[in-house]
């Protein structure tokens, strides 16, 4: 059962007091063996049986459709959001209310004016029509990052045999789920970070090769290692011949976020710029995907698991972006932080070949010599720093780099 009464409503004490009459009646109805009185008894019997029976086909005929379904939007986009409900008993219910509450990344701006009103509960007069289906439409509005889901619904109307308040609360899961994605905030500078190192994409022109995919033979060059000589097609041609393979580049972006600073004492405490860290990533996740360029993210927000912080494995294209925006509005306000030298350690673990990888977030002590220690190229590493004028993206400083060696 979806719906059912709410304890402690006025309709239940009505009952009882009818009954209570009921039974006086009968008892003076047995002592006096009056016709009449026993007449009334019937009547008040006929009520309340009525009564249980409107009472079960209420609770059991409403029907609220409740498919999984995910809304996704930017802050500040609008949609009419539509809530289908059903009443399948024979008896309308007249001067309703509908009420729910909608998570703080949503606003269904047009039905409550009030603002400090707003956060407690969202009423929308409903009556329906026995048998019919009642879609309620209203327009609702993106206002931050983050994940908001339709709770605590229930409905209230004027019960028909005593006119007092009746609610019914639905107890189920309500599956819609409204996705806010991040801000797109822009970062200058991006476009110059892509380097050219070992990888799988090919490429006419590059410094690095795919010893797997051979292209075929040339004639031997003076400037060519020794290991790269063909012997069997030498021998077949009586000239030394040197292997040719693909030339390929790796373009991969990895991005590390930290959400967590250090004050004076060393202590790990919230960075109040949350919000512009995952707009950031947001932002370079959207140039690397318009740039068809593979990239992952690392963020050293806790999570439950073997793998203790949020990680979106290296992947591209729309899909791959759309699963980034997801994650990054999934990410808590008050997430329990790890510490972001131990996900380092974590993710250099892991590392097998060297990619471009930048920084969001500050850089606690430690983290640039743990860095050395993946033996990854100085100018592959880049910070996105904030500014007066904004952020942009600038390499990993050399000297803290010397000094962390």
């Amino acid at each position: 059962m979806t719906w059912r009464k709410e304890a402690g409503t006025e309709d239940s004490r009505s009952f009882d007091y009818i009954f209570l009459a009921l039974l006086v009646f009968f008892v003076i109805g047995v002592i006096f063996r009056s016709a009449v009185v026993f007449i009334a008894v019937g009547i008040f019997a006929a009520y309340l049986i009525a009564y249980k029976i409107y009472n079960k086909s209420v609770e059991k005929s409403l029907s609220l459709k409740n498919k999984p379904r995910a809304i996704k939007l930017f802050p500040g986009e609008e949609i009419n959001f539509k809530m289908e409900i059903e009443n399948r008993s024979t008896f309308p219910l007249i001067n309703g209310e509908l009420t729910f509450q909608i998570g703080s990344a949503i606003k269904a701006y047009t039905l409550v004016k009030d603002e400090k009103e707003y956060w407690r509960e969202i009423k929308l007069p409903l009556s329906m029509i026995q048998k019919k289906k009642t879609v309620l439409e209203f327009p609702v509005r993106a206002e931050q990052r983050g994940v908001a889901r339709v709770k605590n619904i229930s409905y209230d109307f004027p019960h028909l045999l005593n006119f007092n308040r009746l609610r019914l609360r639905y107890y189920d899961f309500y599956q819609t789920e409204f996705i806010v994605y991040p801000k797109l905030l822009p970062v200058q500078g991006a476009n110059a970070v892509f380097h050219m190192m070992p990888g799988e994409s090919r490429l006419n022109y590059s410094p690095f090769e795919d010893v797997q995919s051979p292209l075929g033979t040339r004639d031997y060059s003076y400037s060519d290692p020794f290991h790269k000589i063909n012997w069997k097609a030498t021998v077949k041609t009586q000239k030394m011949q040197t292997n040719i393979y693909e030339k390929v580049v790796d373009r991969t972006f990895v991005f590390v976020i930290n959400l967590g600073t250090e004050n004076d004492k060393n202590m790990v405490s919230f960075n109040k710029n949350l919000e512009n860290l995952l707009s950031y990533t947001a932002f370079l996740s959207e140039y690397a995907t318009k740039m068809r360029i593979p990239f992952e993210i690392y963020i050293n927000a806790r999570k439950p698991g073997k793998v203790p912080y949020v990680h979106l494995h290296e992947g591209e294209g729309k899909t791959h972006y759309m699963h980034a925006l997801e994650m990054l509005a999934r990410v808590h306000k008050q997430a329990p932080i790890l510490p972001f030298n131990k996900m380092l350690f974590q993710i250099g673990k892991q590392s097998i070949k060297p990619k471009t990888i930048i920084f969001i977030g500050d850089l606690p002590a430690g983290s640039i010599d743990m860095m050395n220690s993946w033996k990854q190229v100085q100018n592959s590493v880049y910070q996105v720093v904030e500014g007066e004028g904004g952020a942009g993206i600038r390499p990993v400083a050399r000297e803290a780099m010397r000094n962390a060696t």
